[in-house]
């Protein structure tokens, strides 16, 4: 498969890739008061509530966000990098050039709308890494 995307194109894909990249770190130390995430998990149980499960589910939410945060991370690193390869931009199911307009509001996608749409039918959903 060729590049369809020109060096323009690629440069503001990296730059969106890097702002995202940026929120997302900012995000993460955010939720984790600046600690790494086993410390904050740790803390999260220590803390000493008088509802258990007020408080369970209080920290149940809280590493679900940072678990969504991370995720988002990888995938924005992983196009980081993908963003070096020549066929970055086409669908990974297909091969088909994803739309420069669908990259440039989501660069970490790694499908065409069609093969999106037919995975979350098939049950691989937005939950699924290559969105």
């Amino acid at each position: 498969m060729s590049t369809f995307l020109t060096t323009d194109q690629r440069s503001l894909l990296a730059s969106v890739l890097l702002e995202q990249q940026a929120l997302l770190e900012a995000e993460l130390k955010l939720q984790l008061g600046g600690e790494d995430r086993v410390t904050h998990a740790r803390e999260q149980l220590l803390q000493d509530t008088d509802g258990e499960t007020a408080h369970e589910a209080d920290r149940e939410v809280d590493l679900a966000r940072s678990d969504a945060t991370l995720l988002a991370l990888r995938q924005v690193d992983a196009a980081l990098q993908r963003l070096q390869e020549p066929d970055f931009g086409h669908c990974a199911d297909c091969g088909a050039a994803i739309a420069f307009e669908r990259l440039r509001l989501s660069p970490q996608v790694t499908r065409c709308i069609e093969c999106q749409s037919a995975a979350e039918t098939r049950g691989g959903g937005a939950h699924h890494a290559t969105l």
